[in-house]
């Protein structure tokens, strides 16, 4: 018999609640908040938002609790896990242990919970992700976009020694639609912990190279709109990703979630990242509405506040700075090209 989205009693079903994961250390509270403010807005359904973390900050987590309190349709877990529970895990200073807590979605969430987007805390939900979270995994235990696909002699080197296969898309572990119920009976958190255990610092994007050795198998590829890398809206893409230059222009076009996976984050102090705006946006919404990086002068603090306000307006105040940096650059090259070119000494002039 066809659904009819009917309850027993005649009336309209309550629509399932879905389940979103973040993982963050108390530092990355605040961007763990922007990014859920974006998919809360973006999203109709009923949203759980489940926060993983290790760290115990009561004053943070009632900020973020505030900044989702606006949203009737979200509600929010706080699951605290052991820091040993990540003890000796490889980590660098890129990454912290944070990053593998979403391999622990499985053991943390309720049993009742059987599938979760897990999606990392620099990113911005443009798009409903009720239509990401029906998608049919096709029994595959995990759904992921590929990642930017650079491809050279050091990186297919570093895929064999590490059991990652080379005919296949490597994947970005920004965006995770996760089979919690596959991931439980087939104890995949244990396989790719023992395989983090086994590599260490030869792992160097860490739970994604984990993931894409050892799920190489079981990962249904997403639509590059559901995790568009900031990187990918650069020139650089059409000369670096020809083999998948469709794709990324399609995506372009319509971005379900922007992600910010470069060094250069939108929060930081003076650095220029495309569509940082997008950032401060949902941030405003927040209680970290003004907040301002540690560790930086009255002066710079003035600075920054400033940048922020500009770009309300649509003027973007590293974007200039940058450019301005390049013309002087430019300039200064030539003159010095002025000064050492044959014959560009002074002539006297014909009388």
């Amino acid at each position: 018999m066809r659904a009819t989205g009917l309850s027993r009693e005649g009336c309209p079903a309550a629509p399932e609640t879905m389940h979103l994961l973040f993982c963050a250390d108390r530092p990355f509270f605040r961007h763990a908040a922007v990014a859920a403010v974006s998919a809360a807005s973006a999203t109709r359904g009923p949203l759980q938002v489940h926060l993983l973390t290790c760290d115990s900050c009561p004053e943070e987590e009632a900020r973020f609790r505030v900044a989702l309190a606006p949203f009737a349709h979200v509600g929010i877990s706080v699951h605290r896990v052991p820091a040993a529970r990540l003890e000796g895990l490889f980590v660098d200073r890129h990454l912290s242990a944070a990053a593998y807590l979403r391999f622990l979605a499985p053991e943390v969430l309720p049993e009742a919970v059987q599938r979760v987007l897990y999606l990392d805390c620099d990113l911005i939900v443009l798009d409903d992700v009720a239509q990401l979270l029906r998608l049919d995994l096709e029994g595959r235990a995990v759904a992921a976009a590929p990642d930017l696909g650079w491809k050279d002699a050091a990186q297919a080197a570093r895929f064999r020694t590490l059991g990652i296969p080379l005919d296949r898309p490597y994947v970005n572990s920004g965006v995770l639609l996760m089979d919690l119920g596959r991931w439980r009976r087939d104890g995949l958190s244990q396989k790719l912990f023992d395989y983090v255990a086994r590599h260490g610092s030869l792992l160097l994007r860490h739970d994604q190279d984990a993931l894409n050795a050892v799920l190489a198998d079981d990962i249904h590829l997403l639509d590059r709109r559901w995790n568009l890398q900031v990187l990918l809206l650069s020139p650089w893409a059409k000369r670096a990703l020809p083999e998948d230059r469709q794709a990324t222009v399609a995506a372009r076009r319509d971005p379900a979630i922007l992600h910010f996976s470069t060094a250069e984050k939108p929060w930081n102090f003076r650095v220029w990242t495309r569509r940082r705006e997008l950032y401060f946006r949902f941030r405003a919404r927040t209680p970290w509405s003004r907040a301002v990086p540690e560790g930086l002068t009255a002066a710079q603090a003035w600075e920054y506040d400033l940048a922020r306000r500009l770009l309300r307006l649509g003027l973007d105040l590293y974007l200039l700075r940058g450019a301005a940096l390049r013309l002087r650059r430019i300039l200064l090259a030539r003159m010095e090209r002025g000064r050492t070119w044959p014959g560009a000494a002074r002539r006297p002039m014909n009388r």
